[in-house]
């Protein structure tokens, strides 16, 4: 049996045999090349073959490394559970994210049922718009004392709650100037990231938008998550906001039927 096939079995196994099996693979290699050397002289070929042998399984070993790091990336607050490893497809961060120049933020991309927002997008008709339209939140406060409710809310967020978000999340912007906050969710199992913004402004609204990066339905989590903030926040005094229902949207609702 060969390094290839010692180390072959390490990979189903976890990471922490890999170490010792290609350790051994190594070894045996040292072995045999030290049983010829005492028997025969090696030829250029048998050297040759025991260092490609050497660097496969090194190789090897970098991988699996390379994999524990990506594992590591992972949010710090996720279900602690132990899950069949699926490789993560968090899919690609949108580069158009944030305040757009007229002060609202981004609608949805090809009015897939996968995505709420608070803003339109310019080239949508109404009756496109009216799939994933939502109303802006209000709130009856200053809106530093509101954006600290919305950060506390967010920072309190139930990872795992209706059996969504279980991959965690991260806030990754929180700019009190701006009154704008950015957050990436994370699902359980093949590791999706999910876009969520909310931005205050002066005049006591507040503009929301939650997406998925990839796929075009989303099962409701993207509603199941607006609804859990919703919930939240109106349960503070001085906040206003509406759910999502089957009557608000039934288009989003039928498409997406769990």
């Amino acid at each position: 049996m060969g390094p290839r096939a010692l180390f072959r079995p390490a990979a189903r196994h976890g990471i922490k045999y890999a170490f010792v099996l290609s350790g051994v693979a190594l070894c045996v290699l040292s072995a045999a090349s030290l049983s010829k050397t005492s028997s025969f002289d090696l030829s250029k070929t048998s050297i040759e073959s025991s260092r490609r042998a050497a660097v496969r399984s090194l190789a090897g070993i970098s991988l699996l490394s390379a994999i524990r790091v990506s594992k590591s990336n992972a949010f710090e607050n996720r279900l602690k559970v132990k899950i069949d490893p699926f490789p993560k497809t968090p899919g690609p961060q949108p580069k158009d994210l944030g305040l757009r120049d007229d002060g609202s933020l981004k609608g949805c991309d090809f009015v897939k049922p996968n995505c709420f927002s608070t803003s339109p997008t310019p080239d949508d008709t109404e009756d496109l718009y009216a799939s994933y339209l939502i109303p802006k939140f209000k709130f009856t406060k200053s809106k530093p004392e509101a954006f600290k409710d919305v950060v506390n809310v967010l920072e309190s967020y139930e990872v795992g709650h209706d059996n969504i978000d279980g991959g965690g999340f991260k806030i990754i912007k929180a700019d009190p100037k701006q009154g704008y906050i950015y957050v990436q969710y994370e699902s359980l199992k093949k590791g999706y990231i999910d876009d969520f913004e909310m931005a205050l402004g002066d005049d006591g609204q507040v503009q929301v938008r939650t997406a998925s990066r990839l796929g075009f339905l989303d099962l409701r989590v993207n509603a199941k998550r607006v609804n859990y903030i919703t919930d939240k926040l109106s349960q503070i005094p001085g906040w206003q906001a509406e759910k999502i229902t089957p009557s608000t949207h039934p288009q989003y609702f039928q498409m997406n039927r769990v």
